[in-house]
């Protein structure tokens, strides 16, 4: 897909078709993650996800996604409780593209509308919309980036936050596989976490399926039980700590020593004092 030319194609489909602005949001968010992906066929972005990004709740979330479902601009799959569902998103700048599910009865009706647009641009156009309409911008912690500095995040986005580069080739592959497989939330929670152990961009692969796998064993699946699980790992670490540390033997300072030698007599010096005493004694008898 082209960006551009699918925003210029919705652009005109919306002229002639009415959808709520909060449908409309929704697929603008949709658009932002597909280009972010390098345009897989298939997104798997959970409801909580979608929820922050658009700033609605779950039903609000689940009225827009049917808005645009209805009338033909996505497709949706549902993979149980536990896995994030699944999006595909149509292409309407190549040709026709459903409005909306026949309401009518047994009564054909056409239910198509041409979305080809003109991709030639008018320069002297100047464009009035206002970007925040559809993008919050946000502060990026300056110090140490991380997932929570956007809720928004998405995989490939922090890694290119964090490491400075867009993935591509095998690690953006991986990205599709493990999408399929995990909610988006969790794949950046071992992003964050493959970071903050230090492993370079090139170990990102290896390091993650290993995590992931991990969880898998551990039966770790939503980001509350990856917090649960690190703070117990903290607890124990810290245990074991205690238990090893090795008892504290006190060193006396140089001028201790130096006290207890000074305290020390001569042997010439003892044997004097010894015969002023017997000559003190002797006298004392007389």
């Amino acid at each position: 897909m082209d960006y551009i030319r699918q925003i210029n194609a919705f652009e005109n489909w919306n002229e002639y078709n009415e959808i709520g602005p909060g449908a409309q949001l929704l697929w603008y968010k949709l658009m932002r993650v597909a280009n972010l992906s390098g345009w897989q066929n298939e997104l798997s972005i959970s409801n909580t996800r979608l929820q922050s990004m658009t700033k609605s709740s779950e039903k609000t979330l689940i009225n827009n996604r049917n808005q645009l479902i209805q009338s033909g601009l996505l497709q949706y799959k549902k993979r149980g409780r536990t896995k994030a569902g699944i999006y595909i998103i149509t292409d309407i700048s190549t040709g026709k593209t459903p409005v909306s599910i026949p309401t009518t009865g047994n009564i054909p009706v056409d239910t198509s509308v041409d979305c080809s647009v003109d991709s030639t641009v008018n320069s002297s156009v100047v464009s009035s919309v206002d970007p925040s309409a559809y993008i919050k911008e946000t502060k990026l912690n300056k110090t140490k980036p991380n997932i929570h500095d956007d809720d928004g995040v998405y995989p490939a986005e922090l890694i290119q936050r964090l490491y400075g580069r867009f993935p591509t080739g095998i690690l953006q592959g991986a990205i599709a596989n493990w999408l399929n497989e995990w909610p988006s939330e969790m794949i950046c929670l071992a992003i964050q976490s493959s970071y903050d152990y230090g492993k370079p961009l090139d170990a990102l692969k290896p390091y993650i399926n290993q995590i992931l796998k991990n969880w898998i064993s551990a039966g770790i699946d939503t980001p509350e039980k990856v917090k649960a699980a690190k703070e117990k790992f903290q607890s124990q670490k810290q245990k074991s700590l205690s238990y090893n540390k090795p008892v504290r033997e006190e060193k006396l300072p140089d001028w201790a020593v130096n006290e207890q030698e000074e305290a020390q007599l001569s042997p010439e010096r003892q044997a004097e004092l010894d015969a002023k005493l017997a000559a003190y004694l002797n006298k004392t008898k007389h």
